[in-house]
């Protein structure tokens, strides 16, 4: 076992820098840039339970099972908070990281232990054409 020492010592040190790179949460401008005028999917567990349209300025349109409704949103520190009409006093707060090819991740409040969420581009029709005209 002490031949294998110095190998494992090895490939620790090779995995180091790789570790140390913990991805930064999205920044609102990062945000922005990344999901202005899509749609993106909202995927928990591998199914999809809403659709969402970022539009300028911070605001969005998030539609599932219930309906339509608009969204703002806003950077609190590293998290991102969405303010729905629903329900305006309690926002949900994510933090958001680039998982490439249009993709994002987000985890609850920021929270490394609550089931992550992904953001992905959506090919689907949102039925919400009296909000989609504005």
């Amino acid at each position: 076992t002490m031949r294998l020492l110095p190998a494992l010592l090895a490939a620790l040190a090779l995995a180091a820098p790789a570790l140390a790179e913990d991805p930064s949460p999205l920044t609102a401008e990062e945000f922005d840039a990344l999901t202005r005028g899509q749609v993106m999917d909202t995927w928990s567990g591998g199914t999809v339970y809403g659709v969402e349209k970022f539009l300028p300025g911070g605001k969005s349109i998030w539609e599932d099972e219930r309906g339509c409704m608009y969204g703002t949103w806003k950077q609190v520190g590293e998290l991102i908070c969405f303010t729905y009409e629903d329900d305006p006093s309690t926002p949900d707060c994510w933090t958001y990281f680039d998982a490439g090819d249009g993709r994002l991740t987000a985890q609850f409040q920021g929270d490394p232990l609550a089931m992550p969420i992904e953001l992905t581009p959506s090919n689907r029709a949102m039925t919400c054409n009296e909000y989609l005209g504005a």
